[in-house]
C-alpha cells in the first residue's frame, strides 16, 4: 500500500514488516500511484536503509505484464550482448566528440578499455531505465534504442540500436537484445534503421529540473557534515600520509596492499571505531576537514565552477562535488558530496575518490574543472563501482 507525501511516499510491505519503503513518484513507471494504491517494485538495501526501485501499479496493464515493457533489468550487460566490449568502446569513442575516457595510470584492463566511457554508458542506460521508457522498443520491427547523450564533433547526438538477440551455441547468456552498432539519425545503414521505425527519436537522461542545484551558493554558507559516515565510516579512502599523522594510538598499522578486500574493509572498520574510541584523534581529523572545507567555500567564492555538479547512482540524485586538500593546499585528495536542503542550507554526505567522482560527474557532462581532471586523476579499485 502507498502513502504519498509530494514527490515521495512510503510503500508498506508484508514482506518487510519493521521498515516502510522510500520511493520517488518519479521513479514509477506508468501512471503515477494513488494513495492506498497495490504496487509492485524491486527492494534495494542503501546501508540498511531499504528502498522501492522500479515500481508500477498493480493494475496497470500497460506496463510489464502483457510483456510489452521491454526493459528487464537496469544493467545494460544483463539487457543486451554488445560484443566485445574493446572494440565497441573504440567504435563509441571513434563517433563521439574528442573526449579523455580513461584516467592517468591508465590502460590497466586492456579487456576494458576507457573506463570512464564504460562506466558512462552503463550509468546513463540505468539511469534511462530508471526515468521510464526512455529506451525505445519497435516490437514489429524487433528493434530497440536509446540516445547516449553523447554528441558527435558535429554536436549532432549518437544512439545505440538494438536488434532482436538470436541464440548463440554455447553461450548461456539470455539478454534479449544485442547491440546493432552505434548512429547518427539519417546517416548510414543504422541511422536510416532508427528513423525508419522510431517516432519521436529517443531523448537523453534528464538529470535537474532546477538549474539553481547546479551551482553553489556561498551566501548559504559552509555545509553541515555527517561526521561519522565522512570520518569513522570511509576513513579508508583518506590519503595515507594523511592517515599516517592522524594516526589513533595504540592501534597496530598494517600494510593493507597485503591484504584481500573483506581483511581490509575489516581492518579499515577497526581503525574508524579506534579513531572514534579517541576523542584527540577524531578532533583532529575533524579540524583538518573543516579547514579543507573553509578552503574549498573561498574557492568556490572565486570561481563558482570549482563545485561540480554529480548524479550519484547509488542515492540517484543530484550533488554537487567540492575539493578537498587535507595534505597540503596544492593537491586535492578527495571529493566532499554536499547536497542543497529544501532549508537552503548545504548537507555533506560522504567523499569520494577522485576517479569515482569523475565518473559520477561525467553522466551529467564534461566537467569543466580546474580540479576534477582525468589526466590528474589516479585510477582506484572501490567496492561501490564493482
Amino acid at each position: 500500500m502507498v502513502q504519498i507525501m509530494g514527490d515521495y511516499g512510503f510503500i508498506k510491505c508484508d514482506e518487510v514488516q519493521d521498515q516502510d519503503l522510500y520511493f520517488k513518484v518519479s521513479w514509477f513507471r506508468g501512471e503515477p500511484p494513488h494513495a492506498g494504491d497495490v504496487v509492485s517494485f524491486e527492494v534495494k538495501n542503501f546501508g540498511g536503509n531499504l528502498q522501492a526501485h522500479y515500481p508500477r501499479r498493480a493494475d496497470d496493464e500497460s506496463v510489464g505484464r502483457d510483456g510489452n515493457w521491454p526493459i528487464r533489468s537496469d544493467h545494460l550487460l544483463d539487457w543486451a550482448y554488445l560484443g566485445y566490449l574493446p572494440n565497441v568502446l573504440s567504435e563509441l569513442k571513434a563517433l563521439a566528440r574528442d573526449e579523455r575516457w580513461e584516467f592517468k595510470n591508465a590502460p590497466r584492463d586492456p579487456n576494458r578499455p576507457f573506463p570512464i566511457l564504460l562506466s558512462y554508458l552503463l550509468h546513463t542506460f540505468q539511469r534511462l531505465v530508471l526515468e521510464g521508457k526512455k529506451v525505445a522498443v519497435s516490437e514489429s520491427a524487433g528493434m530497440a534504442a536509446f540516445n547516449t547523450g553523447l554528441v558527435d564533433p558535429r554536436y549532432e547526438p549518437i544512439y545505440a540500436l538494438f536488434a532482436r538477440s538470436e541464440p548463440r551455441e554455447g553461450d548461456p547468456r539470455k539478454a534479449p537484445w544485442e547491440l546493432d552498432g552505434f548512429c547518427i539519425a539519417g546517416e548510414g545503414a543504422e541511422g536510416q534503421k532508427l528513423v525508419r521505425y522510431f517516432n519521436p527519436l529517443p531523448v537523453q537522461a534528464h538529470y535537474f529540473d532546477q538549474p539553481a542545484h547546479l551551482l553553489y551558493d556561498t551566501r548559504s554558507g559552509k555545509p553541515e557534515l555527517d561526521w561519522e559516515h565522512i570520518v569513522i565510516e570511509r576513513i579508508d579512502r583518506y590519503p595515507k600520509v594523511f592517515l599516517e599523522d592522524n594516526w589513533p594510538p595504540n592501534f597496530e598499522a598494517k600494510d593493507v596492499s597485503q591484504l584481500d578486500y573483506a581483511s581490509r574493509k575489516q581492518y579499515f572498520a577497526q581503525l574508524g571505531r579506534a579513531i572514534k574510541d579517541d576523542n584527540r584523534t577524531y578532533r583532529r581529523i575533524m579540524n583538518r576537514v573543516k579547514d579543507a572545507v573553509d578552503l574549498c567555500i573561498k574557492r568556490v567564492s572565486w570561481n563558482f565552477k570549482t563545485a561540480v555538479p554529480q548524479y550519484y547512482p547509488r542515492e540517484e540524485s543530484l550533488q554537487l562535488l567540492l575539493p578537498l586538500c587535507l595534505v597540503s593546499d596544492e593537491q586535492v585528495d578527495l571529493a566532499l558530496t554536499v547536497e542543497r536542503t529544501e532549508s537552503g542550507n548545504y548537507l555533506g554526505h560522504t567523499v569520494l575518490p577522485l576517479d569515482w567522482a569523475y565518473k559520477n560527474a561525467r553522466l551529467i557532462c564534461r566537467p569543466d574543472s580546474d580540479w576534477l581532471e582525468p589526466k590528474e586523476i589516479l585510477e582506484e579499485s572501490s567496492e561501490e563501482e564493482s
